[in-house]
């Protein structure tokens, strides 16, 4: 099974608009989609939800790495998108309102400081396990082990 994943801008221009897109990572390969899915449909999300609220070191970590990826987007957003991230537009200010809030997390998950922790995709987690060494994760060791 092939363990390939796709970075995705992390602005869309569509339409004559800037949309923002708060998900980098993406799985590609159809086989290791499905299989995750299968974990998924097994209860995996819950447990392992469950696990990290109750971890407070590991809640932590898993909390930093959203916070990781708030400064990382601030950093895409002023090298690849200059024009969006010193811009006054309407599509601008959106396009930052979600990319730059620090309570929009990876994969857009909102309030991820709260307890219960969110896991809300197991696909997220792993594709961001394998796309980028910074963002190695539990979730993501989890899964490939599964699989």
């Amino acid at each position: 099974m092939k363990l390939q994943v796709v970075e995705n801008p992390i602005v869309v221009f569509e339409k004559g608009i800037y949309r923002p897109e708060p998900t980098r990572f993406w799985i590609l390969e159809p086989e290791l989609k499905a299989a995750v899915s299968k974990l998924e449909s097994e209860g995996y999300i819950k447990k392992i939800s469950e696990e990290i609220t109750k971890d407070e070191e590991l809640f932590n970590f898993m909390v930093s790495l959203h916070e990781k990826e708030v400064k990382k987007r601030e950093e895409i957003l002023k090298r690849e998108f200059p024009q969006i991230y010193y811009g006054k537009g309407k599509w601008d200010i959106v396009c930052k309102k979600v990319l730059l809030n620090k309570d929009i997390g990876i994969g857009g998950i909102r309030n991820f400081r709260a307890k219960p922790f969110k896991v809300r995709c197991l696909h997220l987690w792993t594709a961001y396990h394998l796309g980028d060494e910074e963002f190695k994760n539990p979730i993501g060791e989890f899964v490939l082990s599964k699989i």
